[in-house]
């Protein structure tokens, strides 16, 4: 039998060599068993959590499994598979539905085995209060460094960790301090200072940002898109920087639908709170400066402290209710940051926004009307083919007849049972009729109406199936129908916008530089890949057209005024 093995240490355990003990311990009992383990089946997640499903490792391995590549998967122990019994039970039912078994080295568990039921579910339940045990003592470890006066993991733009008290060996063999505490590290200290400045100086967030951009200010993390308003606004709202630390203020828990982990706020009298000045940044009528500004701010928004109109999780207006054809649709292939449109110039040009802030260098724009047009024709060109839709709506047609081919010979057997049970029920009726029922007889004949009523209701979901059948519809419906969907699309409308996104998928702009002639974008697409460009009208120069860059330098070089476009 082909077997596959995998392996796992968690994040709270960082020593390589566990993944290459349990692959020898999996392979020992391979050897023993005569499974064959093939080199390219043995996968492997090293210092990731056992509650996390996704890890690269089990994707990969999953994926190997739907594909039938093994028959055995052999673990260590089930902990290795999963911490969490709930995700471990769901991956092993998983398994279990394409008929490949688990065995359990260290465990002496295999999920053949109708036996181990029981044994995996103990081992199951005891894995999952293993880790809750471990999430209690690190929580508690933490609150007592908090309570001696260290940090615990608060990394902050404008301070640094410094360790401090007496050095010591851990279990490791690691030299460790007594603890860290935070000091004011001056060069972030300043960028803290003046953002905060600048804000109180009624400058907007974008200007900010593009200003801390363009001249290339670190920040605690370095990215390729820079600083960004959100990076700006969380800083705006960091009570830290007036000296007040709020530890243990939220948890996170793993959502069990889709796996990714949330973060709740904790009622308030488990908060650690600390006030200490020597860590302040801001001097306090500054924050208090920037905290009425920000409140103000948030009024005059739809889902702030007033909610006027949308509720408080709007997302993105431009992707729920585009203005254009092509809004919130496209990103720049230079930094994946999205493209919109940055000039209302001769009907308006695309560019990206990430530019606009200063962290991206394609400046390069391309004419929303000409984009429309180009994606339009090549959407139109693919739903010229009315023979084609025909033809994909037979296939459908005979794989939806495949599978309802048994409805017939399930319908005939269903009736059978029925009157069957009818008749079952009759001859009851006879009995109690005649003064010979007893409790028994009354019991059989409740069963088998249940019986009765069961059946007549799937025999009805059976007959109206048959008669809803897909059918291929004639041709001249497609016709007309494709012929409305182009209608549709042409009338610029939110419905069209969002349609269309469905059709091509996400749009990616990718700027190319040649050697003759001007620079244009190339648009990569679920269809395909379209350029972009057009030839210049007549009289505009080498830099006119859909592509120019004359706006940029004029932007670049003036200051906006307040009217102009975002």
């Amino acid at each position: 039998m082909r077997a596959a093995i995998y392996a796992r240490y968690s994040s709270e355990n960082q020593r390589p060599e566990s993944i290459e003990d349990q692959v020898t311990a999996c392979r020992r009992l391979a050897a023993e068993r005569g499974f064959q383990v093939a080199d390219g089946s043995v996968y492997a997640d090293p210092a990731c959590s056992g509650a996390r499903r996704d890890r690269e490792g089990l994707r990969a391995l999953m994926a190997a499994a739907e594909d039938h590549q093994f028959e055995v998967l052999l673990v260590d122990d089930l902990s290795r598979l999963a911490r969490d019994n709930f995700l471990m039970l769901q991956i092993l039912a998983e398994l279990h539905f394409i008929a490949i078994r688990c065995i359990s080295v260290a465990d002496g568990l295999d999920s053949s085995d109708e036996e181990a039921t029981l044994g995996i579910q103990i081992r199951g339940i005891f894995n999952e209060l293993q880790l809750r045990d471990l999430k209690k003592k690190t929580l508690r470890g933490q609150l007592g460094q908090k309570r001696r006066g260290f940090s615990v993991g608060e990394r902050t733009l404008g301070y640094k960790s410094v360790p401090v008290g007496e050095m010591r060996m851990d279990k490791k063999g690691r030299p460790r301090p007594e603890g860290y505490r935070m000091e004011i590290e001056p060069t972030e200290a300043a960028v803290v200072l003046r953002v905060f400045k600048a804000y109180a100086e009624e400058q907007s967030m974008t200007r900010i940002v593009r200003a801390l951009n363009e001249e290339g200010v670190p920040g605690r993390f370095r990215t390729s898109k820079g600083w960004s308003p959100a990076t700006v606004s969380r800083m705006l709202d960091n009570e830290k920087y007036m000296g007040r630390w709020v530890w243990n203020r939220t948890e996170s828990r793993r959502d069990p639908r889709t796996g990714r982990r949330r973060r709740f706020e904790k009622p308030e009298s488990e908060w650690v709170v600390h006030k200490e000045e020597r860590l302040r940044i801001v001097p306090q009528s500054l924050w208090e400066a920037v905290l009425a500004k920000r409140k103000a701010a948030r009024r005059t928004w739809p889902g702030g402290k007033g909610r006027r109109g949308f509720s408080k999780k709007q997302g993105s207006r431009q992707h729920h209710y585009p203005t254009h054809l092509l809004s919130g649709g496209m990103a720049c292939g230079a930094c994946g940051a999205a493209m919109g449109q940055v000039s209302g110039k001769a009907g308006g040009y695309y560019g990206c926004l990430g530019a606009v802030k200063g962290a991206c260098e394609n400046k390069m724009l391309v004419r929303r009307s000409l984009a429309e047009q180009i994606i339009l024709a090549a959407v139109g060109e693919r739903l010229s083919s009315v023979a084609s839709f025909r033809e994909v709506l037979e296939r459908v047609e005979r794989e939806v007849g495949k599978l309802y081919a048994d409805v017939p010979e399930t319908i005939r057997l269903r009736e059978t049972e029925l009157t069957a049970e009818e008749r079952r029920r009759a001859n009851f009726v006879d009995f109690i009729g005649e003064g010979r029922g007893s409790t028994a007889l009354g019991k059989a004949l409740v069963e088998t109406e249940r019986r009765v009523e069961a059946l007549r209701a799937e025999l009805e979901g059976l007959q109206r199936s048959r008669e809803k059948v897909f059918q291929a519809p004639p041709i001249e419906w497609v016709e007309e129908r494709l012929g409305e969907f182009q209608k549709v699309l042409e009338r610029r409308t939110e419905t069209s916008a969002r349609l269309l996104r469905r059709i091509v998928g996400p749009i990616r702009l990718e700027p190319q530089q040649v050697d003759i002639g001007r620079p244009y974008y190339l648009a990569r697409t679920a269809l395909d890949a379209l350029v972009l460009i057009e030839k210049p009208p007549s009289g505009t120069g080498p830099e006119g057209g859909s592509n120019s860059l004359r706006w940029w330098r004029r932007w670049d070089s003036n200051p906006r005024p307040k009217n102009a476009s975002p």
